[in-house]
């Protein structure tokens, strides 16, 4: 409230103060628990001090049905995006942030998984997975160049000094002496890779679900169909996507007030 240039002494703390700060957290993307105990603390302090601004305002909280799951606000997955990465880091953030790839799914592209305006992308499930097609972001052809240059280097390096040396299919690949790895099934690899991205950009817990979760969710607020978003995750219903982007109350009234359609005249009733 202080940044905001409110005041913050319990006396001064009006009405449109209290609904101001409801409004941040709904923005924040707070989970309705963790804003009712946040409003209760406040309401709770100023009542300590005399004041009941809060009192008399009325809260329909809606249902919290979201798991216990995360996401980059747009500013954070903007930051990601701009922050600086060598092309392991940029593949991996790409795949997983601009394409909705899981961890599993990025361990199992190769180079010729792309196609120049697609990418074939393996699913989970037994054997090879279950697949499915994603179009390429518009920035996905530059970033698989850059990473593609970067991965014939490192084999070049490695053929240079031991020719017999084997070459993965995998697209991930990385070089310890004269030796080429491929990342580990169990993601380790790419978990720790995001790890120390986290902290490059102040927050708590990247994963490849976060990556995932806010393609989803920038989908989402886009206005793309609930049914296209499903098919972009490769889920099985709507519900799962909904439930796994964190889809709420909030959520829904804010598509409804972007909602495009609107009556014509009133209309009249003759008795």
């Amino acid at each position: 409230m202080d940044d905001a240039g409110r005041g913050t002494l319990p006396n001064n703390i009006a009405e449109g103060d209290v609904r101001w700060l409801l409004d941040y957290m709904r923005r924040r993307n707070l989970t309705v628990a963790t804003s009712r105990g946040y409003y209760a603390a406040l309401r709770r302090y100023l009542r300590y001090f005399g004041n009941r601004s809060a009192d008399s305002i009325k809260i329909m909280w809606p249902d919290d049905s979201r798991p216990n799951v995360d996401w980059l606000t747009p500013a954070q997955a903007k930051e990601l995006l701009a922050l600086p990465k060598d092309p392991v880091d940029e593949m991996i953030v790409h795949c997983g942030l601009c394409l909705g790839m899981r961890r599993v799914e990025i361990l199992r592209l190769t180079p010729d998984s792309f196609h120049g305006v697609y990418v074939d992308i393996l699913g989970k499930g037994h054997g090879a997975g279950k697949p499915r097609r994603m179009p390429y972001h518009r920035d996905t052809q530059a970033v698989l160049s850059r990473y593609l240059a970067y991965r014939k280097a490192m084999i070049g390096c490695v053929l240079a000094a031991r020719p017999s040396a084997a070459v993965p299919d995998a697209l991930l690949i990385w070089v310890r002496g004269h030796a080429i790895h491929t990342f580990g099934e169990k993601g380790t690899g790419i978990d720790s890779r995001l790890k120390k991205l986290a902290v490059r950009i102040g927050y708590p817990a990247l994963s490849s679900h976060t990556l995932r979760r806010t393609f989803g969710r920038a989908m989402f607020h886009s206005g793309i169909p609930p049914a296209t978003i499903a098919k972009m995750l490769g889920h099985s219903s709507i519900e799962q996507t909904l439930r796994y982007i964190g889809v709420d109350m909030d959520d829904m009234t804010d598509a409804m007030r972007s909602f495009i359609l609107r009556c014509g005249a009133q209309s009249t009733m003759e008795v």
